[in-house]
């Protein structure tokens, strides 16, 4: 209460020295203010000098509407001069210069009318114009001193946030020190572990590729022989009726058991289970066990522990890995008889329940195969999962130490702002503050962001990011620059200017765009309201009146 009172006692005293300065009567030339009033005294000879220096004049050539000074200082009660200026003592409101192009030109600048001669046609409003500044000062110390108030909320919790932030970056230096010692051992462990694993899994590969080897030679060889059978049937089956019968098997001398140049029909019965006939299935389950065996000793591929004479006087056919591919040539008296040609696919193509000659290595159409995971065992499966125990232990420390290393980093960057010389203004960092005019909507983060988004729908645009404060000398805290938005089409990247004035609630107020992809914000907030800045300011106004 007493600094309110204070405050108006002030405001009273500033009023009664504005007019009472006002008041005195110096002599002096029209349109010359009291402050420049020592400057426009003759001398004894009634000589003048013009203010620059660069001439002497008759001290009555002042205000002959005559422009003689090149600076224009000796009309500066006429419009002669293009560069003078023009005192307004306006009495009981504040005094102000204009330029003397405004003197005598029928239009009342000067609230008590002394820019023009005929001072009655002007109405003196400076009175009334007086009192409502009055009004307005008083006004606006009120407003300030309420704001100082809140604004001293504000520095207090600037400074709380500040020694807050201090605390909170000592408490991450320590942990992050325990978490990269942490670190360290876990990444041993994982190590320890990893090795352990690639061992056990490496010692598993290996005996399972011995493995799959051997069930692949496993998986071939009755597939191979499937297709050895199904083409030595078809060899058999000269009439081409799906059935290997007696008759047809007593052409093949390979199949004389007894070796003496006849396959007897007992002999043709043994090959075909005692049946007069076999399909292909019978055949290759059956038959073809039994003739494999001769036909292997006939082409050379098997040899017996005591060869008799017949088997010396078989011929011996190329021991290659192609022969077995090849028709056998009947031997004995049988020789010339018509065997068909295992490459003739239109006969094979009679037998439905004949399966298809696929390579070995061929895949088989239309099948899509997948890889399935590998089943260790217990003890391979133990150390995989203690190696994915270490990883994961491992990953989490690391997880944390990125964590900690972000909130560092966006620490040591409030640091790095600006929040004034009482960090009122830390208050506003991480708070948002919209305005919304007939097309858009505007947004304000104070020291992050401004934008602007359609009121009807759209995407939101960038017209800046945080860049540092611009007001000049004193008043630094006043503006505020965002720049680096997104560029404007064939144009300039957007940024933007806030204009901050004191208020008891922070707000937008207006924004405008004066030039292409400039923006400019009226922002109000109690951090503003310093009253020590006020006060200053009322006092270089009064000192200069």
């Amino acid at each position: 209460m007493q600094q309110k009172c204070l405050q108006l006692l002030l405001l009273a005293l500033f009023v009664y020295a504005l007019t009472g300065v006002q008041g005195i009567d110096v002599p002096r030339p029209r349109g010359v203010s009291l402050v420049k009033a020592p400057l426009y005294q003759p001398q004894p000879d009634g000589k003048w000098n013009c203010i620059d220096g660069s001439k002497t004049i008759p001290f009555t050539q002042i205000n002959d509407d005559y422009c003689d000074c090149a600076d224009g200082s000796d009309e500066p009660g006429t419009a002669a001069c293009s560069k003078g200026q023009f005192h307004c003592l306006n009495t009981g409101h504040q005094s102000v210069d204009i330029p003397s192009s405004q003197v005598q030109d029928g239009i009342c600048d000067c609230c008590d009318g002394s820019d023009e001669l005929e001072e009655s046609q002007c109405e003196n409003t400076c009175l009334a114009l007086g009192a409502a500044a009055a009004i307005q000062r008083r006004n606006e110390a009120e407003l300030h001193m309420k704001g100082a108030e809140k604004r001293q909320e504000m520095i207090n919790r600037g400074k709380q946030l500040k020694a807050d932030r201090s605390a909170r970056r000592s408490e991450l230096n320590a942990r992050i020190k325990e978490q990269e010692l942490l670190k360290t051992e876990k990444e041993h462990l994982k190590a320890t572990a990893e090795a352990l694993e690639s061992e056990a899994v490496e010692a598993f590969k290996e005996q399972q590729r011995e493995l799959d080897a051997v069930t692949a030679q496993a998986e071939q060889e009755p597939q191979q022989m499937r297709q050895e059978a199904s083409l030595t049937f078809v060899r058999y089956d000269t009439n081409k009726d799906g059935f290997v019968e007696i008759t047809e098997l007593m052409v093949d001398m390979n199949l004389d058991r007894d070796r003496n140049g006849v396959v007897t029909v007992e002999e043709a019965k043994y090959f075909l289970d005692e049946r007069d006939r076999m399909d292909l299935d019978a055949f290759i389950t059956l038959a073809w066990p039994r003739i494999k065996p001769l036909k292997m000793l006939a082409d050379g591929l098997f040899q017996p522990p005591v060869p008799t004479p017949a088997e010396e006087r078989a011929p011996q056919q190329d021991n290659t890995k192609e022969a077995e591919q090849l028709d056998p040539e009947p031997t004995g008296e049988h020789a010339d008889m018509d065997v068909p040609d295992e490459e003739d696919g239109e006969d094979e193509e009679q037998y439905d329940d004949e399966e298809p000659d696929v390579g070995v290595g061929e895949a088989t159409p239309d099948v899509e195969t997948t890889t399935a995971a590998p089943i260790y065992d217990p003890e391979t499966q133990r150390l995989i999962e203690q190696a994915n125990e270490a990883r994961n232990a491992y990953e989490e420390v690391a997880r944390q130490i990125r964590e900690i290393e972000h909130e560092i980093k966006e620490l040591d960057e409030q640091e790095g702002k600006d929040y004034g010389p009482n960090e009122e203004w830390s208050v506003l960092d991480g708070e948002c503050y919209t305005f919304e005019d007939r097309e858009y909507v505007y947004t304000l983060c104070p020291f992050d962001r401004v934008s602007q988004k359609p009121r009807n729908g759209g995407a939101e645009t960038t017209l800046g990011r945080w860049d540092q404060w611009v007001g000049e000398g004193a008043n630094k805290y006043s503006k505020q620059k965002y720049a680096q938005g997104a560029a404007c089409w064939n144009g300039p990247q957007r940024s933007a200017i806030i204009n901050i004035k004191c208020a008891l609630e922070p707000r937008i107020t207006s924004v405008s765009e004066p030039n292409r992809c400039e923006y400019y914000y009226e922002f109000e907030t109690p951090a503003a309201c310093d009253r020590d800045a006020y006060t200053a300011s009322a006092q270089s106004q009064h000192d200069e009146l």
